[in-house]
């Protein structure tokens, strides 16, 4: 069970709220990001609302000798505001602590998270969930197109690797070469979840942005995985053209319905065939290969 208080104010007051609450021990804070999100040429953007009001949720595990109206009271004289504006609701089921789901790739493949103890008969890619993992689905297109595969003895590249799943993927189907690149600091990630699968041998990972011009990798890819955003892959394909090889094969993913047709005519331009083109709901992956 949770005791859960809420107290609703500015969004402009939480941080100063909330290291308030800290210092008087409690730690459980919660609230949803007010935020507008809105179509735009490269995908999606969004815009924080920091007029907007917030429910701040604080949360108690069940514990002994627990006192409703005594903490009502602390809660009130911590953030200096009424006390029946701090509002109490005991949250009797579990469904708070269920794990991340097993996501069945509908391929024979599944992902399952480490919390989950499903039993699931099937392949499996073992994963620990990132932090924002989203709706994955561009993610999930990318992996069942990848799964299929045969990569042994392939070089591989993964742009945007994130968690580093592609590039798992990509090892588990005989790459032995994965060079997994992000702008941000995600190797133990990646290698984490390389460990859970037993093909972190075959998995390096490289911090760095991709579309700067002082970023450099050496030699050819059988295979170029990107999961970016269009305008970034659109910005890409000279340095994508120039390190894959004749014949390779080129994976594209995070475009959208409205800006995907473009960013393919783009590398039609130079000389690319798109193989497989697969949405889900506003998501577009694009298989294409390099026919020189």
């Amino acid at each position: 069970m949770l005791h859960e208080f809420t107290v609703q104010m500015s969004l402009q007051q939480v941080d100063e709220v909330t290291e308030k609450l800290i210092s008087y021990g409690y730690y459980n804070l919660y609230y949803d990001q007010p935020i507008e999100q809105f179509r735009e040429e490269n995908g999606y953007g969004f815009l924080e609302l920091m007029d907007s009001n917030i429910d701040l949720k604080i949360f108690l595990e069940d514990i002994e000798s627990f006192d409703m109206e005594k903490t009502k009271e602390e809660i009130s004289a911590i953030l200096a505001v009424p006390k029946d504006t701090v509002v109490y609701q005991l949250i009797e089921t579990e469904e708070w602590q269920q794990p991340f789901p097993v996501i069945d790739l509908q391929n024979g493949w599944f992902l399952k998270p480490t919390s989950n103890e499903e039993e699931v008969e099937g392949k499996m890619i073992h994963f620990e969930p990132p932090s924002a993992f989203g709706s994955g689905l561009h993610v999930t297109d990318c992996l069942r197109i990848i799964l299929r595969e045969d990569m042994s003895g392939k070089r591989v590249l993964d742009i945007g690797t994130g968690a580093g799943l592609l590039s798992v993927a990509a090892a588990i189907v005989g790459a032995r070469d994965v060079l997994a690149v992000d702008m941000e600091d995600v190797e133990s990630e990646v290698l984490y979840n390389a460990r859970l699968n037993k093909v972190e041998n075959y998995i390096t990972v490289l911090q760095g942005d991709v579309v700067k011009s002082t970023f450099e990798v050496q030699g050819l890819f059988d295979w170029i995985l990107v999961n970016i955003v269009t305008n970034e892959i659109k910005q890409l394909a000279s340095f994508l053209d120039t390190h894959l090889t004749p014949n390779g094969m080129l994976l594209l993913s995070g475009m959208v319905d409205w800006n995907h047709q473009e960013t393919l005519a783009l590398f039609q331009e130079k000389g690319y065939k798109t193989i497989q083109l697969v949405q889900t709901e506003e998501w577009v992956t694009a298989l294409v290969t390099k026919e020189k």
